[in-house]
């Protein structure tokens, strides 16, 4: 049983494959060791190395990541607001769920 990473042109994960269970092994494809492909999945990595190392690379970007920042705050906001106007804290949780 030979296990495959099929990786996009940055080397980043796109799904896992074994010889044992899938007929084709889509390209571009890393070959790994069922240690290697362990220890990718115990640890989250999500880039797979030429050697079947593999590690985990922040993919978001800088966009991404002000536009989650974003929405976090106007949550918040929107909590602080309703409490203000003098909903409990329950009453919040049960309108949002925060």
């Amino acid at each position: 049983m030979t296990k495959y990473a099929h990786i996009n042109s940055e080397n980043i994960l796109q799904g896992w494959y074994d010889s044992e269970m899938h007929t084709t092994i889509p390209t571009p494809n890393i070959e790994v060791t069922n240690e290697q492909w362990q220890n990718a999945l115990n640890n989250i990595h999500n880039k797979i190395n030429a050697d079947g190392s593999s590690e985990f690379v922040d993919t978001e970007t800088a966009e991404q990541k002000a536009e989650a920042q974003n929405k976090i705050t106007k949550k918040t906001s929107g909590k602080q607001k309703l409490l203000d106007l003098g909903l409990t804290e329950e009453e919040v949780k049960a309108l949002i769920g925060i």
